[in-house]
């Protein structure tokens, strides 16, 4: 849904763009269809509503329904099929399809995104912050990246044309989103691949991982608003992918309206998200630049 702008002279536009997970056509306020439906009533997105009566809304996109490839794609261009990253990505040369004693799995490329040639089994392009970068934008990532394998280049973002990396890395999942629990698998026993990196500022505090990227995206446009940069933000929360945990901030009103407890939360962890949106969007026009953004 982006927003409407105007035509821009010699200064080129601020850019952000704003990416969920896992989140489906009705999990929002915003109905995507001619009418409202049960979900749409359901859950409070207000800022998602804004930016639609703001901006243009798209209601027969489609993507593919994993991770990884939709990333891919949205990088560069390129259908699933073209570029073959069919899967999500995680560990180096592994798939994470189980093996199949009836069926031959075809090859994909299972290490993702590379920005260099001569890495087995990816797929190698110029990526769109690259582009950006030419032409003179700060490029920032903030929250879930997964383009590339663990140990291969396209893992880091700052190797496909990010100026700067906050907190992405070759896994698609959160290891928590409670800084109480440092955003770490380590608490539930579970694999430290999917430790969030790079937040080691919030660990231990009570704070939920969609509102601690929110203030470094903030953070990271006023830095270069203050350099007099025109900036990319690319906005990817890992919200509202699992493992779902609840956000205080948004839990208890869903469960008092009768949601189970996994409902209640995931609910929670949408409107966080929006809030996040909201958040973002504020900070725009605090910064006058919400005519130059789009």
């Amino acid at each position: 849904m982006p927003l409407a702008c105007p035509v821009w002279g010699d200064s080129p536009p601020n850019i952000v763009f704003f990416l969920v997970d896992d989140m489906g056509w009705q999990d929002t306020s915003e109905p995507f269809h001619t009418e409202a439906t049960e979900l749409n009533r359901r859950y409070q997105t207000p800022n998602m509503e804004r930016l639609a009566d703001r901006g243009m809304k798209f209601t027969q996109a489609y993507a593919c329904s994993l991770c990884s490839p939709t990333r891919v794609s949205l990088m560069t261009g390129m259908n699933a099929a073209r570029h073959r990253v069919t899967n999500w990505t995680l560990r180096k040369d592994k798939s994470p399809d189980p093996e199949h004693p009836d069926l031959i799995i075809p090859k994909w490329n299972v290490n993702g995104l590379s920005p260099v040639e001569g890495i087995d089994r990816t797929v190698t392009a110029k990526t769109l912050p690259m582009f950006l970068q030419e032409a003179g934008y700060r490029t920032i990532h903030v929250g879930k990246a997964h383009w590339g394998a663990e140990g291969t280049p396209g893992a880091d973002p700052t190797h496909l044309g990010f100026d700067v990396n906050i907190a992405g890395h070759c896994a698609g999942g959160p290891g928590s989103y409670w800084g109480l629990k440092n955003f770490s698998a380590a608490w539930r026993d579970g694999d430290r691949i999917w430790d969030v990196p790079g937040l080691d500022q919030y660990h231990g505090k009570d704070i939920y991982l969609t509102e601690a990227l929110t203030l470094e995206a903030n953070r990271a446009m006023e830095e270069a608003v203050a350099a007099g940069k025109p900036f990319y933000l690319y906005m990817s929360h890992y919200a509202i992918h699992a493992p779902w945990e609840k956000d205080d901030r948004f839990y208890q009103k869903y469960k008092d309206q009768g949601l189970p407890d996994l409902e209640a939360t995931y609910a929670s962890m949408i409107e966080g998200m929006d809030k996040s949106l909201g958040d973002i969007l504020a900070n725009i026009d605090r910064l006058g630049i919400g005519e130059d953004t789009i």
